[in-house]
């Protein structure tokens, strides 16, 4: 039997967008600011339907102009809330993507998708096929008979409910021509009819059943007793003017047939493009999967040659070549070597790990430094051979660096991705070769892989003159070439390196953690007066808003809200608020500090966590598996877990800590006078504010206080509400202060005009350094994220820089270690720390040179200071 699959655009548009776009979610953005969690939900959508349907579809939509509805009530729809930008900006995506798929969509002025729909379900009824309707708006459920179902959509396609006329009278009591009159009973407040004031489901649908029908109960009215009765004879036209509001009208004018609706071949290529540009990965892979098209244009053609003895790798290793390594795993400290791509740009080899193993000329090659390397990922590739005893010389180009410089957002991409970014079109993904979660690994083809990893190789070759060119372009090559590809070999030592664990003192606090966490569970529990699991924040929401009936307590789609806001407003109100919040710290320290470093030990003792190069937006660098630079210092049990890493036996740790580095940037880049003047005078710099903001001469605490908060606030675009949160006073108090702050530093208030100025004008802001954070959210629509924009530039150069003369400092430090032969290793960078593990001959020498070196990293219009501290455990640093 022929089908026809008819879809409420509208409907499906907006349950893609809120199902992605939730409080709390970060809506799904291209690198460039375009959102895509729309287009992303709705495509997934759509893919789940067009699965089970038949032949012939088409999609409704409403043309947002008034309709015969409007024009009969002015009311209707009236109050409803605008559309979301962020929406409003995907539907010329959502409609390009109906395009590709071949799907005919059709909107109609004067009429609503309820009615195209309508017309052409009850058209296709008769002419014998069987229609599926798909929506969430329940006003459809009046088309449903023996040959229209009606699906409505609850969570996505996740769960969908199916009507035909047995499950809707089974779920409502109801047939489906009175459905309509459910509603002109009801109202809807969504839609703005009227109904009859008071007359809600239950009522109505009660009415309906003795009844039968609109008409006959406002027939027999005058038979229906009490308040139901009078309000049905007071509003009886009101409901019969609502009923012709909803009914759908099903004899639309519409300019095809139902023949017409035959949906057309997917144009694959178009649509894989399109994935592409929004950057929908899962998309094209899932495409590609049902269309079965490789990631090779019809146009390119590519070769490589798998090495397989040791005469031939000798044959090609006389050149400079691109040296690819493909790991099992993102953590290289742990991961096995799947293989080796090469390349010169004309011709491409893989090697095996085999051949690796067994070969000594790749190794000879690698650390010979007469031949110069290109490569992606170099601190992986130097730490991985570091592991085995060996090493590569000669790197002069490394891709994901050279990519990360001219796109800081590309930080969570994959090699495919970023090759995108530059046009590369021709390269599968990973999770298309290799599987993904628990089902990666190598395919059965060896082909597949071998190609995969060498055409990385030639990838690089290919991207390396391009990258290069926009680099000189921006002067930004010597980011590259001094500072990121010198900082990987630094870095990459330190990881090697790794940081000693004392496993009895961690055995220790993990002990004492478990009974403390105990003691307090017992408490709660005790507290709540029943058991129930207090890690669940459903289970919890019911017993402080419910069982122990707390004030305003936020209901959400999972249950109540127990977020750090609500609880902190709690505080006072009952003693078991305190004993959840320090749970809460408590578990989170346990589970992901204390077992997360056990579980991170290695067979030497030592943490060998990765530290993130190319991931922030802000070129900082960040640190995973474990992340040493969150581990939480404003708790003692936070700063405790330091104590667990100590040096090699008979060494100190030693500590070096830029002093207030962000603020001396920015009186460096703003030409703060008077933020110079104290600076250089060696003043105490929140004194220093506080004297001149307060008009005072000696200052006191609380006045001190203040003037830290908005010195370290300024930089990050502080607002009066947020300042007056952070000093308690109120918002008014709040925006004297900074007023008074700003006259004091005039150049500062002249930097924040000047450098949103120049991040609009131009899209992007830069450090001292020329490293450069584009900011699109500044075109955005929506106020919020505007706002966003503008405190990021305010701040991106100033914290960026800072990362930059860090970075300067971590190579300077790295080089007089080496050149001077020194023992002492540098372990760990946090934030605006070095921490090295010295030996006791070099302590004193170290005490010195370190802060000498960290202070002349780069000359600054005021200095740079440091302090320094030794001790037996990070800790006592």
């Amino acid at each position: 039997m022929k089908k026809l699959t008819l879809v409420d655009g509208n409907s499906l548009l907006f349950r893609a967008y809120y199902a992605t776009a939730y409080p709390g979610a970060k809506i799904l953005q291209t690198s460039t600011g375009i959102y895509t969690n729309a287009v992303f939900a709705f495509a997934n959508m759509l893919e789940k339907i067009i699965e089970v349907g038949n032949g012939h579809m088409l999609i409704a939509f409403d043309t947002g102009k008034p309709t015969k509805r409007h024009l009969a009530y002015e009311g209707y729809k009236a109050g409803r809330k605008a559309m979301p930008e962020e929406l409003a900006s995907q539907i010329p995506l959502i409609h390009e993507l109906i395009k590709y798929l071949g799907i005919k969509e059709f909107s109609f002025e004067g009429y609503e998708a309820d009615d195209i729909i309508g017309t052409l379900a009850k058209r296709a009824a008769k002419a014998g096929y069987e229609v599926d309707v798909y929506s969430s708006d329940r006003d459809l459920l009046q088309l449903v008979d023996e040959k229209i179902t009606v699906h409505m959509l609850k969570s996505g396609m996740k769960v969908v409910e199916d009507y035909t006329p047995e499950t809707l009278l089974e779920r409502y009591g109801l047939t489906h021509e009175q459905f309509v009159d459910l509603k002109a009973l009801m109202g809807d407040q969504s839609d703005n009819i009227p109904g009859v004031p008071g007359v809600g489901e239950k009522t109505a649908v009660t009415l309906l059943q003795k009844y039968k029908n609109l008409e006959t109960i406002i027939e027999k009215k005058e038979e229906i007793t009490g308040k139901l009765g009078e309000k049905i004879r007071e509003h009886a036209e009101s409901a019969i003017f609502s009923k012709e509001l909803s009914t759908i009208d099903t004899d639309a004018p519409l300019p095809f047939g139902v023949e017409d609706t035959l949906v057309n071949d997917v144009m694959e290529e178009e649509l894989i493009n399109f994935y592409k540009r929004l950057e929908l990965k899962q998309l094209v892979i899932q495409t590609r999967k049902k269309s079965d098209i490789k990631a090779e244009p019809k146009n390119f053609e590519y070769n490589y040659e798998a090495i397989e003895t040791e005469e031939k790798l000798t044959e090609i290793l006389n050149k400079d070549l691109s040296v690819y390594f493909e790991f099992s795993d993102f953590n290289y400290h742990k991961a096995t070597l799947w293989g080796i791509g090469l390349s010169d740009g004309i011709k491409s080899y893989f090697v095996s790990k085999e051949l690796f193993d067994e070969s000594d000329a790749l190794k000879t090659y690698l650390s010979n430094p007469n031949y110069k390397k290109f490569t992606y990922n170099f601190k992986g590739v130097l730490v991985y051979l570091m592991h085995h005893g060996l090493s590569i010389e000669n790197v002069t180009y490394d891709l994901l660096l050279a990519a990360y410089i001219i796109k800081s957002s590309i930080g969570k991409e994959d090699f495919t991705n970023i090759a995108q970014l530059f046009d590369i079109q021709h390269l599968s993904y990973d999770e298309e070769i290799y599987g993904k979660g628990a089902k990666k690994a190598l395919p059965l083809i060896v082909s597949d892989y071998e190609n995969h990893i060498s055409k990385k190789a030639f990838v690089i070759v290919e991207l390396m003159d391009k990258t290069l060119e926009i680099l000189k372009e921006r002067e930004q090559l010597h980011l590259l070439n001094e500072i990121e590809l010198p900082l990987s070999k630094v870095i990459a030592e330190m990881e090697f390196e790794g940081l000693l664990v004392d496993q009895e003192e961690l055995l220790n606090q993990t002990k004492n953690l478990e009974s403390r966490i105990k003691v307090l569970k017992d408490e709660i529990i005790d507290l709540a007066g029943k058991n129930f699991n207090i890690d669940s924040p459903k289970q919890l929401g019911d017993v402080l808003f419910e069982t122990l009936g707390l004030p305003n307590g936020k209901k959400t789609k999972t249950g109540y809200s127990t977020d750090v806001e609500v609880l902190t407003y709690l505080y006072d109100r009952h003693p078991i608020i305190p004993k959840v919040m320090e749970y809460r710290q408590l578990t989170k320290l346990y589970s992901t500090y204390l077992i997360g470093i056990k579980e991170s030990i290695f067979k030497d003792g030592k943490v060998h966590t990765i530290f993130n190069q190319a991931l922030t937006l802000t070129g900082r660098l960040s640190s995973l598996e474990p992340n040493l630079q969150n581990i939480p210092t404003r708790t003692e049990e936070g700063r405790l877990i330091r104590k667990i890493f100590v040096p090699k036996p008979g060494n100190y740790l030693l500590g070096a800590d830029y002093s207030q580095i962000e603020l001396r940037v920015l009186a460096d880049m703003a030409d703060v006078k008077n933020l110079q003047e104290a600076f250089l005078h060696g003043e105490d710099i929140h004194t220093s504010t506080a004297k001149k903001v307060f008009h005072v001469e000696t200052v006191d605490s609380e006045q001190r206080r203040k003037a830290k908060a908005v010195n370290f606030g300024i930089i990050y675009g502080i607002g009066a509400w947020s300042l007056s949160e952070d000093i308690n006073v109120t918002v008014k108090e709040a925006e004297a202060f900074i007023q008074r702050y700003l006259e004091v530093y005039p150049e500062i208030k002249q930097y924040m005009t000047d450098i949103v100025e120049f991040a609009k004008k131009h899209g992007y802001v830069e450090t001292i350094m020329k490293r450069r954070r584009y900011i699109p959210e500044l075109e955005s629509k929506v106020f919020q994220l505007r706002e966003f924009g503008k405190r990021t530039a305010l701040n991106a150069p100033v914290q960026g820089s800072a990362a930059d003369i860090i970075k300067v400092a971590m190579i300077n430090l790295y080089k007089y270690l080496k050149e001077n032969n020194k023992k002492s290793k540098l372990i760990l960078q946090v934030h605006d720390e070095l921490i090295l593990d010295t030996v006791l001959e070099e302590l004193e020498e170290m005490k010195i040179m370190v802060p000498k070196i960290m202070k002349e990293a780069v000359k600054l219009k005021v200095n740079l200071d440091t302090s320094c501290d030794t001790g037996k455990t990070w800790y006592d640093l």
